[in-house]
């Protein structure tokens, strides 16, 4: 009796900081509508999105502001929850799509659109999360090929260092493939990498990020369950009756889902995966269906604010989104990696 007390109590406790992370991330997205080179005070942004008051700052708020801030917010979530993923899965704190070259093999297929196909308007925004999620698909596949033998149980650190070296290999051909690209193409591709999320977001992408997260993040959602049992380790899950290969399998293609869409339409974000999951951590525990949506209001924080600063703050113009968050991101990086015991 005490002891369904207190797991309540912990439960609410929890909910109720994810609450505050929530009412926190949409108080600074108001703010990142109010501010800027035109300054909207909080009343007439809230017009805005109503579409009533003055015709100038209604564009403003509706065309230029608010579809960058939908995709930062969108990008934080993918990242965050596809960091929480990996990071079970694997049972490693430096783990995220980043760090085990998944998030490459999207950039690759990314670089791969920017050189060949951009140009002719192949797909459209489409075509950029469907050559993201193959490339990441690949390359998830390989590295689990490389990194896993038949009958044997798998070894995380193994696929780590797998990862690791794939992730290499991939940098190699993106920067063999960035000599074929014209200026304006590789104007694009260096926008890209750096995260740059300007004022200049077509809708399309945003509604397309939109959908895939969702889907991708509700089918998650109904496998937090299952991915507790394997944070406790692959022979209890397995002792616990989960089929490990295969729900490893499973959630690993709903981690590349989220972390490829994130990729294309945001650029190098990849930290996200990795830092947004740790501070959730902290905030919440790990219990999977706390902590990927608590993961994820964080990671959209981290890159809002982010993106707030570089747009408005002087000492930081210039500097792209993505850029400043990995400034702020690898210290903390380095306190893990040093900090962890291989």
């Amino acid at each position: 009796m005490i002891k369904d007390l207190s797991q309540r109590q912990r439960s609410i406790k929890r909910i109720i900081i994810i609450t505050t992370l929530f009412v926190s991330l949409f108080i600074i997205f108001l703010i990142g509508c109010s501010i800027g080179k035109a300054g909207i005070s909080f009343p007439h942004v809230i017009m805005a999105l109503f579409h009533k008051g003055d015709p100038k700052e209604i564009d403003i708020v509706i065309n230029s502001r608010l579809p960058r801030l939908f995709l930062a917010l969108l990008v934080g979530i993918g990242m965050g929850a596809a960091g929480v993923i990996m990071q079970n899965l694997l049972h490693n704190d430096l783990a995220s799509p980043g760090t085990l070259g998944v998030a490459d093999g999207s950039s690759l297929f990314v670089t791969l659109y920017f050189a060949f196909l951009s140009t002719k308007a192949i797909g459209g925004p489409i075509a950029l999360p469907i050559l993201a999620l193959i490339g990441g698909l690949i390359s998830a596949f390989i590295i689990y090929l490389l990194g896993t033998k038949r009958h044997k149980p798998i070894s995380p650190t193994k696929l780590i260092m797998t990862g690791v070296a794939m992730s290499a290999f991939y940098g190699a051909i993106s920067t063999f493939l960035m000599y074929v690209l014209d200026e304006n193409q590789l104007g694009n591709l260096q926008r890209w990498n750096a995260g740059d999320i300007s004022n200049n977001i077509p809708w399309m992408n945003v509604l397309v990020l939109f959908i895939w997260i969702l889907i991708f993040f509700s089918i998650t959602m109904v496998y937090t369950s299952t991915l507790d049992v394997i944070n406790l380790g692959y022979d209890t899950a397995t002792s616990l009756g989960v089929n490990v290969k295969k729900a490893f399998i499973i959630l690993s293609l709903l981690a590349v889902g989220m972390s490829s869409a994130a990729v294309a339409f945001g650029g190098n974000f990849f930290f996200l995966g990795l830092i947004g999951p740790h501070i959730a951590r902290r905030l919440v525990g790990t219990k999977t269906r706390y902590l990927i949506p608590a993961s994820g209001a964080v990671s959209s924080i981290i890159i809002i604010v982010a993106n707030i600063l570089v747009e408005n703050v002087s000492i930081f113009a210039n500097i792209p989104t993505g850029i400043f968050v990995s400034i702020i991101a690898v210290p903390y990086f380095l306190y893990l990696l040093i900090k962890t015991r291989w």
